[in-house]
């Protein structure tokens, strides 16, 4: 697999709710495409709540409001024609395809995706490390073990799923954004900021890996 080949996915929300411990529909997907071969690298935004116009409006990296199911089956038809590999950094991306969507789209979907995060588990295993003890962000943990001089992932001020749900409020109470506090303006700010910091990190993950295990062969 190249890396040229590769779109990195990452959705954002509310974590499970109720006693069955059921997942939440994704507040937006961030999608980064690896630059090569003379291509700049290329990040978008994908909204999936109608009232969130004001969103879209006032942050340049997010390019549609559309559904769960119209996203999916973009990239995965994406991912066919093309011969890329939708990555991911762990279990939680597919869960959500699986939970909210069809099967017959979900298991397209599987079929060009991959999970990072068993790989890296693999790779420290062969190595015999071991992460550091944190309570910080996992992916920051296998960032500074496989990355070490990458600088981590920063979390938005008010945490992932409170700024989506702060969005959701802000964006039904004011449809501008114009009218929009510079506070409410910069919830949306980091949170696409905080989406993009996952995929590329995601991303010098693999391609850590791949490189470190192709010059092993």
């Amino acid at each position: 697999m190249r890396m040229a080949d590769t779109l990195f996915l990452d959705f954002e929300g509310e974590g499970p709710k109720g006693p069955d411990r059921a997942p939440q529909l994704p507040f937006l997907a961030g999608l980064y495409r690896p630059k090569a071969d003379g291509r700049k690298s290329q990040f978008s935004v994908s909204l999936f709540r109608e009232h969130c116009t004001p969103v879209k409006n006032g942050i340049p990296e997010i390019s549609e409001i559309t559904t769960l199911e119209s996203f999916v089956e973009r990239i995965t038809e994406q991912a066919e024609a093309e011969g890329l590999t939708v990555c991911y950094w762990s279990h939680h991306e597919l869960e959500i395809v699986q939970h909210f969507l069809p099967t017959i789209i979900a298991e397209r979907f599987e079929a060009v995706s991959l999970n990072v995060k068993p790989m890296a588990d693999r790779y420290l295993n062969r190595r015999g490390q071991k992460l550091a003890d944190s309570d910080d962000k996992a992916l920051n943990a296998y960032l500074g073990a496989i990355c070490p001089r990458s600088i981590p992932v920063t979390a938005p001020t008010v945490g992932a799923a409170e700024s989506c749900r702060r969005l959701d409020r802000y964006s039904i109470k004011e449809k501008k954004w114009s009218k929009w506090s510079e506070a409410h303006k910069e919830v949306a700010a980091e949170l696409v900021r905080y989406n993009r910091e996952d995929c590329v990190a995601s991303h010098k993950i693999l391609r850590a890996i791949a490189a470190r295990d192709h010059r092993a062969e």
